[in-house]
């Protein structure tokens, strides 16, 4: 059947106006079954805009209470009102907006019928306007997540009618072939019925002989259902089956029976159709030429009404298009901004980062400075100033040992010597195994023996300065307090090297002690751990002592 006359984009604005100011609203305005059958079956001029009107507001309603599928069902009735109103261009775009909601859910078996149906309007859509290869390209996309027979026939057919529209009738005749079989299976004789007439019409496009049977039996099957359309369809394909083979009397007699049909179905668009059929048979060249004209006045307007549509869908996709894009600017603007100040942020945080750092290195090398001129302040006061205050007296009284004043004066000088050795300014950059033989050297004494083992097997050149810092000064503490207070006559220092770690053992035989970290033995702890090293001590009374090192 042809399809019905265009209406325009303002026919549809006029309809609408009707509806809105002079229509009576219909008692069942809550019954979506009532507007369902407004927008898929229309019977007047008003159930369109009405169903329009009605799937609109359900339309605002589901975007309130965020119901998405319910949103996209509206979308899918709205397109179908809009293709029969013959809004091609704005069923498009509805259609392709509710398939742009449903990539934003997660895919089950409703959403798939969603895109089935939203596809298979498209098809429509675009079989219309004559872009075949796109409409065959939604109805395959539809026919691909298709599961059900029945439905699946119906997507089928519409793809074989596109193959029949472009003349490809061998694509056709497989497609029905296929729709036919499946037909067979499902319990729907309009189906059966349907499948039949069609691949026997598309045969006898192929001038196969049992064209006609399947038409035949098909336009009886459709008699016994008194499926009215059906029969208008099988009398409609019968007509112009005579006519392809030059029977003008049985194509006259079965376009007869079409309009019977039609005026039967009780619809303008069949009778209009019917008597098209008719007119075409008619042998007066006055009513051809007509007929002619007229279908090419009406292909021609047809087309008009098509590009000025498109004209005004390209406009306002080209304005939505331009408001994405200002959307999407300024988002970027916004992220630019956004960026700027995140590395603004960082910058100052690194600034006052390093200034806060900077200022308590500052801080606690003062302090450093400040706890070594307190020691060696101590020092100086508890073991040279009381030394030299001795001599003093000694030498203010009348009897004067001179050989212990000098022997006295050279243990003055010898702590003083120490002292100064303590704190002084190491370069650590020279040979630092020779410089830590020195420091352990100065320690020896005829009453200390210090045994050295694996130090030059120590790479000392490649170990940070930091690092020789921290073990020179670990070590001095160590031998200072061994010194002091242990009465070792033996000391072991023990060198390894284990990857990129440095292990040092040091052990003596002294007197050993209950520990109790003074202020000596924690500055060498607090060393260590500055350089993410270990130090473990080790100690009883009687049993030597013992540190365990490692950085």
């Amino acid at each position: 059947m042809k399809k019905s006359k265009f209406h325009s984009l303002f026919h549809l604005l006029i309809l609408c106006l009707t509806f809105v100011l002079g229509a009576n609203p219909p008692i069942q305005q809550d019954s979506l079954s009532y507007y369902y059958q407004l927008a898929n079956n229309p019977q007047t001029s008003h159930d369109l805009p009405s169903a329009f009107n009605f799937y609109s507001k359900q339309k605002k309603l589901n975007e309130m209470k965020r119901d998405t599928l319910g949103v996209v069902s509206n979308l899918r009735q709205i397109a179908i009102i809009q293709f029969n109103m013959g809004s091609y261009y704005d069923c498009e775009s509805t259609a392709i907006e509710a398939l742009k909601l449903l990539e934003t859910l997660k895919e089950d078996e409703s959403i798939n019928d969603s895109k089935i149906g939203l596809y298979n309007q498209l098809g429509r859509v675009y079989r219309v306007l004559h872009d075949y290869d796109v409409a065959l390209d939604n109805y395959q996309k539809a026919e691909k997540i298709e599961k059900s027979k029945k439905n699946l026939n119906i997507i089928q057919n519409n793809i074989a009618v596109v193959y029949k529209e472009l003349g490809k009738f061998d694509l056709a005749e497989t497609k029905f072939k296929e729709i036919y079989e499946n037909s067979q299976t499902v319990n729907d004789s309009v189906q059966l019925a349907r499948a039949m007439d069609n691949l026997g019409f598309i045969k006898s496009k192929l001038n196969k002989p049992e064209g006609i049977d399947l038409m035949t039996k098909a336009l009886a099957l459709r008699i016994k259902i008194n499926d009215l359309q059906g029969v208008y369809a099988s009398y409609k394909h019968l007509t112009e089956y005579y006519t392809d083979r030059n029977d003008k009397i049985k194509a006259k007699l079965y376009a007869n029976k079409a309009f019977l049909a039609a005026k039967k179905i009780n619809s303008i668009s069949f009778i209009e159709d019917a008597l098209s059929n008719l007119v075409e048979l008619d042998e007066d060249p006055n009513i051809i030429r007509y007929k002619k004209l007229k279908d090419s006045m009406a292909d021609a307007r047809q087309r008009q009404d098509n590009k000025y549509a498109l004209i005004k869908y390209n406009y306002f996709e080209q304005e939505k298009l331009v408001k994405e894009n200002e959307i999407q600017k300024e988002k970027e603007k916004r992220a630019k901004q956004f960026s700027q100040g995140v590395v603004v942020f960082l910058l100052l945080s690194v600034f006052f980062t390093y200034f806060i750092l900077k200022t308590r290195n500052r801080k606690e090398k003062i302090q450093q400075v400040y706890d070594t001129e307190t020691r060696i302040s101590k020092k100086v006061h508890d073991e040279v100033a009381n030394d030299v205050y001795h001599v003093m007296a000694k030498l203010q009284t009348d009897a004067v040992d001179r050989n212990a004043i000098i022997d006295e004066l050279e243990n003055i000088y010898v702590k003083t010597r120490d002292i100064s050795k303590e704190n002084a300014q190491i370069d650590f950059e020279e040979d630092f195994e020779e410089t830590l033989a020195d420091l352990i050297s100065s320690y020896r004494s005829e009453k200390v023996n210090i045994i050295t083992k694996q130090l030059s097997e120590v790479k000392w050149s490649s170990v940070i300065f930091l690092k020789k810092q921290v073990i020179y000064r670990v070590l001095q503490e160590l031998l200072t307090n061994m010194k002091k207070h242990s009465e070792a006559t033996v000391v072991v220092l023990s060198f390894e090297k284990k990857g990129k770690k440095i292990s040092v053992l040091y052990s003596d035989n002294g007197r050993g002690c209950h520990l109790k970290k003074g202020i000596g033995l924690q500055n060498t702890e607090n060393r260590i751990l500055s350089v993410k090293g270990t130090l473990n001590f080790e100690t009883e009374i009687g049993q030597g002592f013992k540190a365990f090192i490692t950085f």
